[in-house]
């Protein structure tokens, strides 16, 4: 699978994954499978022909990577026609577009130096971002492409295309929160698009992806397991705030939406990622135990699931501790040493992580549990509890009666 790079990506952990899941859980319990903090949408592909999927993510991007790999029934060949007429763009259709990517992310070469006029380094270099622009401006138009259903699976593909080829071409090490003051090498390369040969047959297009809030979503969905891959945080409690993802991949969001957002900052990011922090990207345990106590009771499955680090911001006795006050059946912790990533590596020589006692190497747990099922008594009497409580201030009490028609509808 081609993808971008993504801090926390499972690449190497999947097998991991997979064999957990297999161990914990009976042959053929699990048919649908939600990866529910999708991100670059490696476990939901490496289990495509596994389980029916649904992904969620509140990344725009993560949405067009899943519909490409996980959706897209047109044939190969037939997208060829679109790639090869988006890399053969004649320059004069630059002037046909509003020029916003290499206005506000691009400058020339300039001696290896990538500082433009605003004395900010820029993540590309112009003869890429005008492509981008073309590209981009092209893929939109209805001249090129309809609403219809196939188009838009089409689309889905150039656009997971256009990302793998500015991945190429990026001024960065791995994520979009700065870029570097010389151009790297992969920089001087030229932008090509390349058909990342999504195929799948009709029949097994049938997943779903979507883009929101977790917390808005969970509710909806059912499904035999649920996987969540959340953010780790970091053991190091001076810090405040962990990984904002919408601000270290925002490029990829406006470029799939194609916005023209307020801009701030050395790198451009748009205004709305400035400022605010969602609670499961803050540094901060009981915020972050209570969070993580809402995603398995909003679970509408069997099984749970969640992959953590020991160089996170919970501990494992901490999970477990979440398991033991929800009364979760039966949960474990798979371990499995692992292998830190150039972005970890950079975060601990910044002190941005410490390592907890007795645990020098970075191991990835992969936690996995069964949900208790409520019977008819459980749920009625905390029905009745929670209106007991409600409008116990008012000094109304509900009546025997009230008792006798939950347990008609349970």
């Amino acid at each position: 699978m081609k993808t971008i790079q993504y801090m926390g990506s499972k690449k190497n952990l999947l097998e991991f994954i997979d064999n957990s899941i297999n161990n914990y859980v009976k042959k053929d319990e699990v048919k649908i499978f939600y990866d529910a903090f999708s991100g670059s949408g490696r476990v939901a592909y490496y289990f495509k022909d596994k389980y029916k999927i649904i992904t969620s993510d509140k990344q725009h991007f993560t949405k067009i990577i899943n519909e490409a790999y996980l959706n897209n029934n047109i044939p190969n060949n037939n997208i060829d026609k679109y790639i090869e007429e988006l890399n053969n763009l004649d320059d004069s259709y630059f002037e046909e577009t509003d020029k916003w990517y290499t206005k506000n992310y691009s400058t020339n070469w300039n001696n290896g130096v990538s500082i433009g006029k605003d004395n900010n380094p820029k993540i590309w270099l112009t003869k890429n971002a005008k492509k981008i622009d073309m590209i981009r401006n092209k893929i939109d138009d209805k001249d090129f492409l309809k609403d219809t259903i196939k188009d838009i699976k089409i689309k889905n593909v150039l656009l997971l295309s256009l990302i793998l080829a500015i991945n190429k071409v990026s001024n960065v090490v791995g994520h979009q929160n700065g870029y570097l003051k010389k151009w790297c090498k992969n920089a001087e390369n030229d932008l090509i698009l390349e058909n990342p040969n999504t195929y799948r047959s009709k029949k097994l297009t049938n997943n779903l992806n979507l883009v929101g809030d977790i917390y808005d979503i969970l509710p909806t969905i059912n499904a035999d397991l649920i996987y969540f891959d959340p953010p780790y945080g970091t053991n190091n409690e001076t810090l405040s705030v962990a990984t904002r993802y919408s601000s270290f991949y925002h490029l990829w969001n406006t470029l799939v939406k194609n916005d023209r957002p307020k801009l701030f900052g050395k790198a451009g990011k748009p205004i709305e990622t400035k400022g605010w922090t969602p609670d499961l990207e803050k540094n901060k345990k009981s915020i972050i135990i209570e969070k993580f106590k809402e995603l398995i009771e909003m679970s509408n499955s069997k099984y749970v699931a969640f992959s953590y680090s020991n160089q996170g911001l919970l501990s494992k006795e901490d999970f477990f501790q979440i398991f033991k006050d929800l009364n979760c059946i039966n949960p474990y912790c798979y371990e499995k040493k692992h292998k830190m990533n150039t972005q970890s590596k950079i975060a601990i020589k910044e002190g941005k992580f410490i390592n907890r006692k007795n645990h020098l190497n970075l191991i990835e747990y992969f936690f996995i549990l069964e949900k208790k099922k409520l019977n008819k008594k459980d749920v009625i009497n905390d029905i009745l509890n929670q209106l007991n409580n409600n409008l116990q201030d008012n000094k109304i009490y509900y009546s025997k009666s009230l008792k006798n028609i939950l347990t008609n509808i349970y």
